[in-house]
């Protein structure tokens, strides 16, 4: 699966919620707490053996992406798998030599908007401590198609618009880059 989003500073999210609310089906509020890891050998191979352990409720999942920003849209080959216990999963993954990173969490609320009875489209109004407050806009398109993905980027941009924000808003970073300016980012 290719993921496509962009994320949005917001300086008014009442008036960002007011217009999702207009538009979208609201899907209910979160609590994302994701844990960064490095796998063996990352000094070598930097920014090729990462991976995110997320919990939220009572799930974890494991998420690890081929990534690419372009124009502050990242395009990344998304791949995700349960875990039942995250402890014994990060036991299990410090045996084999890997090691935490950093740690980030999102807090928010989640709609999705469907284009014409296609796949829908996320949108998630959320606070990431100690960076602010973002929107989030994430479509998923089966394969590398150039075309889904040209639609996609088409599709959030005008959503973007459509939930009062512009393309100034628009953050190109990674969350790992805007936490590490902070001071809680990752570990050298």
């Amino acid at each position: 699966m290719i993921e496509v989003e962009l994320k949005a500073h917001v300086a008014d999210p009442g008036a960002v919620r007011k217009r999702l609310e207009g538009f979208a089906v609201y899907r209910g509020d979160f609590d994302k707490r994701d844990a960064y890891w490095h796998g063996p050998e990352w000094r070598i191979n930097r920014g090729t053996r990462g991976f995110r352990v997320r919990s939220e409720g009572d799930a974890v999942t494991v998420t690890f992406k081929n990534k690419r920003s372009e124009g502050g849209i990242e395009i990344n080959r998304e791949r995700e798998f349960a875990v039942l216990d995250r402890e014994i999963f990060a036991e299990f993954i410090e045996r084999l030599g890997c090691e935490p990173f950093f740690e980030k969490r999102k807090i928010g609320s989640r709609w999705e908007w469907s284009p014409g009875g296609a796949d829908p489209i996320i949108l998630e109004l959320l606070e990431v401590p100690g960076l602010g407050l973002f929107l989030e806009i994430e479509a998923l398109v089966p394969d590398e198609d150039p075309a889904a993905i040209a639609l996609a980027r088409g599709e959030i941009a005008a959503l973007l618009e459509r939930a009062g924000l512009d393309e100034s808003t628009v953050e190109p970073r990674y969350y790992s880059e805007l936490l590490m300016e902070v001071g809680l980012g990752p570990r050298p």
